[in-house]
């Protein structure tokens, strides 16, 4: 992959951790105790955290436990710090749990509710809004679009075919078309 300088960090390149795979391993019962690994494509570890996880009916916590090292100094920091959980009721029965994003940013708190936290650039695990984090399929380029945007009559005759995901891509050309005319 190249990199680009106008090019986001996706959600891909970063440690993450969700409250899928938390109910998967049985911890939203009560108090749980825990821990997960990061490897690389090689299998190496890159990365581990500790974590307690207390819940009752529909609010709970999730304490973080890891040992960051800063990138410019090879500093460790031993971090240890809490993060709310809450609970919703599924339309089927059951309950879904939820991180509230522990972030404050420019001294607003996030608090918004979300299945995955993500370790992006920072030392403590946020929302990929935090974070400004963009998910890999959002970085790649539609060749149709260019296609279309050469071919007007192509591109009309997609626009009035009914096919919606074709049109969909017409109409992402149209705009195109348009904006390199301005």
């Amino acid at each position: 992959m190249s990199w680009r300088a106008d090019k986001k960090t996706t959600v891909g390149e970063c440690k993450s951790i969700s409250t899928t795979f938390l109910k998967k391993h049985g911890y939203f019962c009560g108090w749980q105790e825990g821990g997960m690994k990061w490897t690389n494509g090689q299998g190496e570890d890159t990365g581990s955290i500790s974590f307690q996880v207390s819940v009752q009916e529909w609010a709970g916590e999730i304490r973080f436990q890891y040992t960051q090292t800063q990138r410019y100094n090879g500093e460790k920091e031993n971090l240890d710090y809490p993060v709310r959980l809450t609970a919703a009721p599924c339309h089927y029965g059951g309950k879904r749990w939820w991180f509230l994003c522990p972030l404050v940013t420019n001294g607003i708190a996030c608090t918004r509710r979300v299945l995955k936290l993500y370790l992006g650039g920072g030392k403590y695990f946020g929302c990929r809004h935090c974070y400004n984090l963009t998910y890999e399929s959002c970085q790649e380029h539609d060749a149709r679009v260019d296609r279309l945007a050469k071919n007007p009559d192509l591109l009309a005759s997609m626009l009035n075919g009914g096919n919606p995901l074709a049109s969909l891509v017409a109409l992402k050309a149209a705009f195109k078309l348009n904006k390199d005319r301005l």
